[in-house]
């Protein structure tokens, strides 16, 4: 029997199970069939999983049937490895794929866009890069984390190869940005190359992204202060930076 897939992210979805949906082009606005990215990408590890993948591929040709669609995303990321066999497949689709980043494309959410010909991004979204990171249960020796380190420096670099190929950028200066934790507001995601256009217009992304408010808080670091408001206002000084500093050293690993 096969194993089920590992579990990489908090939620309630089951193995298997698509946290993607597909609207019909007779449905949306832009008269396309859309796809809809809202939430963690895959709360699954996708390593191994040979189901999902063709899940993913089957649903796109078929309800795209090979015209132009919408992928409309608003994630804290998620799997890397999903991210990536999902960019590999809009990038193949014979269609047109237009993104939509409608609140918030985090970490292994970036991949997922850039998958799309043409990236759209509300005017009050937010884009955010950093390095490869990887959480610890259990315990490990030096050698073992050495070779974890290595293990993520070469993720990295598969990373940066995928944001050079579509910002044009220099590799350093990507590195230094993905170090830091770079978040982006529209307009510097647009002047970067990360996106391609900054549109306006209605979204129901501001009230999902609190869905997913604990995950951003206690898993990154440099969130920016508009952003961290609208999850929740009353959150205090004292608390934000308590979870800056957690979340901070749950990053160590990635550190040389």
């Amino acid at each position: 029997m096969k194993p089920a897939p590992i579990r990489c992210f908090d939620g309630n979805a089951q193995p298997y199970e698509p946290f993607w949906s597909f609207r019909d082009a007779a449905e949306t606005e832009s008269g396309e069939t859309e796809i809809e990215f809202y939430g963690p990408i895959s709360e699954f590890l996708w390593w191994g999983d040979e189901i999902s993948p063709k899940m993913f591929k089957e649903q796109l040709y078929s309800k795209g049937g090979g015209k132009p669609v919408t992928v409309r995303l608003n994630s804290p990321g998620g799997d890397l490895i999903a991210a990536s066999v999902i960019r590999a497949t809009m990038l193949d689709y014979p269609g047109r794929v237009t993104v939509k980043i409608d609140g918030l494309a985090a970490s292994a959410a970036v991949m997922v866009a850039l998958g799309g010909d043409v990236i759209k991004i509300q005017v009050s979204a937010y884009m955010m890069i950093h390095e490869a990171a990887v959480g610890l249960l259990g315990y490990f020796n030096v050698a073992t984390l050495k070779d974890l380190i290595d293990e993520l420096k070469v993720i990295n670099g598969g990373i940066v190869e995928a944001y050079v190929a579509k910002t044009r950028m220099e590799a350093e200066k990507l590195n230094k940005m993905m170090s830091e934790e770079t978040w982006m507001t529209a307009s510097e995601a647009v002047a970067y190359g990360f996106a391609d256009e900054i549109i306006s217009g209605s979204s129901k992304a501001a009230s999902q992204v609190t869905n997913f408010a604990n995950q951003l808080k206690t898993t990154y670091v440099n969130i920016p202060q508009g952003l961290l408001t609208s999850l929740r206002p009353e959150a205090g000084e004292t608390e934000r930076k308590a979870q800056r500093l957690a979340a901070q050293a749950m990053q160590f690993i990635t550190k040389e």
